[in-house]
């Protein structure tokens, strides 16, 4: 019976330390401890709108061309021949 309990308890001490250990680990990589990076800084881009699909495209993305004498911008060839504009 004395064995028995021997055992129990390193099992029960093997389970504590265990735990310790774990909490110990997760407490110094919490994010309050790390140093400061500064957050990514955004970068806006302007959006252009393909007149065709009507949609909006980054404008270092889109496909410029003059339709009418006038300057456009087109999210593909498809919408860009569509609209009978010549690349520019």
């Amino acid at each position: 019976m004395g064995l028995l309990r021997f055992l129990l308890v390193l099992v029960v001490l093997r389970f504590v330390g265990r735990a310790i250990a774990y909490a110990v680990r997760r407490a110094s990589s919490s994010p309050a401890r790390r140093p400061a990076e500064a957050p990514p800084q955004a970068t806006a881009e302007v959006l252009v709108r393909d007149r065709v699909c009507n949609t909006f495209v980054p404008k270092s993305r889109a496909l410029r061309a003059v339709v009418a004498g006038h300057e456009e911008y087109f999210c593909s060839a498809a919408c860009r021949d569509r609209a009978g504009a010549r690349a520019s």
